[in-house]
């Protein structure tokens, strides 16, 4: 109703009044959960959560750097059987995080690309999946196997 009220329609042209326009800046746009569009832009094509949706982000953000045919960048399988990382900082989740937020000299960050849940699903993966097979890549979920 608030809407309705907020916005009006003279002579064809649209006005928006600033309390229209900075509620609708407020709110993400509504995402539709069955639209496949929505569901690849949110890396949620393979599942909702967890180490499932961590291996869909890996393949989008990190395998084409991070694959078994690149030679000068770490490989990732087994990254959390080592007791620290490149930069000498131990290993866990948090460091971990850091790393993919903020990247390094030979690194990109995604802070700005990727969400907390985005980060906890991807470290998930990487601590109990690691990593992507390309001579094997997961199912497909839109076609199960029978």
């Amino acid at each position: 109703m608030r809407l309705y009220r907020a916005i009006a329609v003279l002579g064809g042209v649209l006005i928006i009044t600033p309390a229209a326009a900075q509620q609708a800046a407020d709110k993400p746009p509504p995402m539709d959960e069955l639209q496949r569009a929505d569901q690849i832009y949110q890396f949620k094509k393979a599942a909702v959560s967890g180490a499932e949706r961590g291996r869909e982000i890996f393949y989008y953000k990190c395998w084409f750097c991070h694959n078994e045919f690149t030679k000068d960048v770490p490989k990732l399988e087994g990254l959390f059987t080592h007791s620290t990382l490149i930069s000498g900082q131990p290993v866990n989740d948090e460091t971990v995080k850091n790393q993919i937020r903020n990247g390094s000299a030979d690194m990109a960050a995604y802070k700005y690309t990727l969400s907390e849940a985005d980060l906890n699903d991807l470290v998930a993966f990487l601590r109990e999946k690691c990593c992507w097979n390309s001579d094997a890549p997961p199912l497909n979920p839109a076609y199960p196997a029978r």
